[in-house]
């Protein structure tokens, strides 16, 4: 029996690690949204504490227009930059889904080459078992001529 081979291969271990750098570039873009999440996450909880900072600062009995202005100052400063993180949010979203739709496309070829390859790995049992049969045929059929003749 002869040992299956099959010619595309190398073909397929080179799309196989094509897969691989499209998943490890998706995921490294994901990594930046998570960490765009995070930092927005972070600063609306700023902008939370500053708010609690200004309403304890009206309520003690004697105002500090200074401390107020700064602590506004510094939500305004806070909001901003919220603003500036949804929108890189908003410009890394067609990159996730580009780096999506290159994951997809890759994962569909190397899941083509494979069924190939089981399907020629089939056909090569198939034609292996047939030449088996035959040969066990021509066997059989030799040593009945043998007791015939």
């Amino acid at each position: 029996m002869s040992k299956f081979r099959f010619r595309l291969e190398t073909y397929l271990r080179l799309k196989i690690a094509a897969r691989d750098e499209r998943r490890a570039e998706l995921a490294e873009v994901l990594r930046a949204e998570e960490q765009l999440k995070e930092h927005q996450a972070g600063i609306e909880n700023d902008i939370e504490d500053q708010h609690a900072y200004i309403r304890g600062l009206t309520q003690a009995g004697t105002l500090n227009v200074d401390l107020i202005t700064a602590s506004q100052r510094e939500v305004v400063f806070l909001k901003a930059l919220h603003v500036e993180k949804q929108q890189l949010m908003l410009k890394l979203q067609p990159h996730i889904q580009q780096r999506r739709q290159a994951l997809i496309d890759a994962d569909h070829e190397v899941r083509t080459l494979e069924k190939l390859k089981e399907q020629k790995h089939e056909q090569h049992l198939q034609l292996e078992a047939a030449t088996e049969a035959k040969q066990i045929d021509e066997i059989a059929l030799s040593g009945f001529m043998r007791k015939g003749v």
